[in-house]
């Protein structure tokens, strides 16, 4: 084996080392493409979950908040008890109050406690 040989067969190998990097490389980042594009589809996916879960969530304590009102109005006239408990807004409250007036009456109270007249 010559010195020709031996250089021959070295560029051989870097080249043949280089191609086989470049097409790792192209690979491996196509990978991480296509990974970050699936995880962001599962991150939206995720969100729409976490959503609509605290949207049905949320609507759920408001009717059980409803319910107790009604619940309290029978036993003593006002719902108003019931309803200072909750840990809401006053926004909230008054609303529930309207609600607990329109299910009990059939129409909202003469006047609200919750909202400024």
């Amino acid at each position: 084996m010559n010195i020709a040989e031996i250089i021959i067969n070295l560029i051989f190998l870097v080249i043949g080392s280089f191609i086989s990097w470049l097409i790792t490389h192209c690979y491996y980042r196509k990978s991480l493409k296509n990974q970050q594009i699936e995880s962001s589809k599962e991150i939206t996916a995720w969100e729409q979950i976490i959503e609509n879960s605290q949207i049905n969530t949320n609507e759920t304590k408001r009717l059980n908040y409803i319910n107790l009102g009604v619940e309290e109005y029978n036993r003593h006239g006002t719902p108003y008890r019931v309803i200072e408990t909750f840990n809401i807004s006053k926004n909230e409250k008054a609303d529930i109050y309207d609600a607990v007036m329109i299910r009990v009456k059939g129409r909202p109270g003469k006047s609200n406690p919750y909202r400024n007249n």
